[in-house]
């Protein structure tokens, strides 16, 4: 709870209530799994977090047209479901394992709603009990800056995404 707590505070309120409200995807897990990180942070503190799994997904259709053309099309929906980590002890004799569910964040793609391109949304609420509906963060957001700023490509992270830089260096 403290890890969630901690998390949900490093992001600013949503911007103009009711505007831009997106419904939570239901089958995100059913999406292309792009990657997976553990302990990796972009705010400061970060440290207080150390164990924690990042899980991103991206729907289908996004994946094909960035494998084919090297470009996030409009509509692109990226899901990071986030999660604790808890060491294995046995019968393994090293190593750690997803434990329990803490948040849910979606980007999506819509340079018609979102000024630079994308809107970054939270349906975190308390672990596993996912808000239905989110309202985007404001442009002055944290996690909106620090995407435009040192993302690989197009506002998204892929130099940590092994399966989207598969396919980068396949074109």
């Amino acid at each position: 709870m403290k890890k969630l707590i901690l998390m949900a505070a490093l992001f600013a309120a949503p911007q103009t209530p009711g505007k831009y409200v997106l419904d939570r995807p239901m089958n995100y897990r059913e999406w292309i799994f792009v990657g997976s990180s553990l302990g990796l942070s972009y705010a400061p503190g970060a440290s207080a977090m150390p164990d924690m799994y990042h899980n991103v997904y991206i729907k289908p259709e996004a994946y094909r047209e960035f494998a084919k053309t090297g470009k996030f099309p409009e509509g692109t929906m990226l899901a990071m479901e986030m999660t604790t980590a808890d060491t294995k002890k046995d019968p393994a004799l090293r190593g750690s394992f997803e434990s329990e569910f803490l948040g849910l964040e979606v980007a999506v793609k819509d340079s018609r709603r979102f000024e630079g391109g994308w809107g970054y949304f939270s349906f975190s609420d308390r672990g596993a009990n996912y808000k239905d509906k989110a309202e985007p963060f404001p442009a002055s957001a944290g996690c909106v800056g620090c995407h435009k700023q040192h993302a690989a490509n197009d506002n998204v992270f892929t130099q940590f995404y092994p399966v989207l830089r598969a396919v980068e260096k396949e074109r």
